[in-house]
């Protein structure tokens, strides 16, 4: 008996111990790793630029929710309880969506700082083909110069051929414009060694300015995509995040919610909305403010719309048919519409009657139900 209370004791032990060591052990699934992995970098980006502090802690938030909601839906075998996954999903996604729009951004920055760079670079190349293009100006004035001396020494000249006087001045204003000529030459020719000097720098200028050029190009287009997928991953996230507090705020309306989708569910009692009896149908106070409570929902979010259905079980038929449910459905809109306020086209009205039970017949009131399905619009 000694024994078998020992052996007891050491398995209670030993189960109370495998929750500490599950808990130690935590693996998370590879969405929430992917998560992680992209909130520890936008975080040393944020640090190394020192922006997006703010952005940074919002997607180390989301992680942490995601994180929280996956360890404490574990079962003792660490399987993750069904019904918490997609709130875990959700939370992971938002992290993940956050942390890649400041990853976006930081990418945008450092290309923004490497295109002023390079324009920088484009703009004094052009500076030094400026001088190359005076250069060559002042090569043709003094190719012209040259010219116009070379045609007073030949006309020099030829007066010479009609003078018997070697001293003349024709002479000695032959030898000045000789000596003027060759000083011409003497700087045309130094000009133009500088010139081809900076033709020969030109060239590599201009190569250097063409990647320059190619290279500003290209970042201006990865700027161009990088701007329209961080626009996209904001919109995302925004959508994500106003979806997520849709679904909170139909939690609000009561009833089981069932969802597939895009497309939510709720169900409920219909004796709770709807009173019936042989001679008249009306909606309940419970009624009357899950009408109003519809209308303001889909006002505050109009890119869904809401279809109540009503169905009916049992007997007698002329309460739980088609025609009869679909007044009741038909007066719970008008709550909606009538007193809500809610545009007609936003909620539409329907009665199954007893097509679509979901319980056996021995629960008749679990069939007698009203759903609303809200369903977001398409849109072009």
């Amino acid at each position: 008996m000694k024994t078998l209370r020992t052996l007891g004791t050491l398995f209670a032990l030993m189960i109370c111990a495998v929750p500490a060591l599950h808990a130690a052990e935590t693996e998370f699934p590879d969405y929430i790793r992917t998560a992680q992995a992209s909130v520890g970098q936008a975080e040393a980006k944020a640090a190394q630029l020192k922006e997006y502090a703010d952005d940074a802690l919002i997607a180390r938030n989301f992680l942490r929710n995601a994180e929280a909601e996956y360890k404490n839906n574990l079962s003792w075998s660490g399987k993750l309880d069904a019904k918490a996954e997609p709130t875990v999903r959700y939370f992971a996604a938002m992290a993940q969506l956050q942390a890649s729009v400041i990853l976006s951004r930081a990418e945008k920055i450092a290309q923004e700082k490497e295109r002023g760079r390079l324009e920088a670079q484009a703009a004094q190349v052009r500076s030094r083909i400026k001088v190359f293009d005076d250069k060559n100006a002042d090569i043709a004035a003094l190719k012209t110069e040259i010219a116009k001396r070379d045609a007073a020494i030949a006309g020099l000249n030829a007066d010479l051929a009609t003078k018997t006087a070697s001293g003349s001045s024709a002479g000695q204003r032959v030898v000045e414009l000789t000596g003027e000529v060759q000083t011409l030459k003497w700087s045309l020719s130094t000009t133009e060694q500088k010139a081809a000097e900076l033709g020969t720098e030109l060239d590599r200028q201009k190569k250097g300015l063409e990647k320059a050029n190619a290279e500003v190009a290209r970042l201006k287009q990865e700027l161009a995509a990088k701007g329209a997928e961080a626009t996209q991953e904001r919109e995302q996230l925004q959508a994500l995040s106003r979806a997520r507090q849709f679904e909170l705020e139909i939690g609000k309306l009561g009833g089981v919610i069932k969802a597939s989708g895009d497309t939510i569910i709720t169900i409920h009692a219909r004796s709770a909305l709807i009173k019936t009896s042989a001679k008249s149908v009306t909606v309940t106070a419970a009624g009357e403010r899950l009408g109003l409570a519809l209308a303001e929902l889909i006002k505050s979010y109009p890119e869904y719309r809401a279809v109540v259905k009503v169905h009916g079980f049992g007997q007698p038929a002329k309460i739980e048919d088609a025609a009869a449910t679909d007044q009741m459905a038909r007066l719970l809109r008008e709550v909606a519409v009538g007193k809500g306020k809610l545009d007609p086209a936003a909620v539409e009205a329907l009665g199954v009657g007893q097509s679509e039970p979901i319980y056996p017949k021995s629960n008749p009131e679990g069939n007698r139900r009203v759903e609303i399905t809200f369903v977001k619009k398409q849109t072009n």
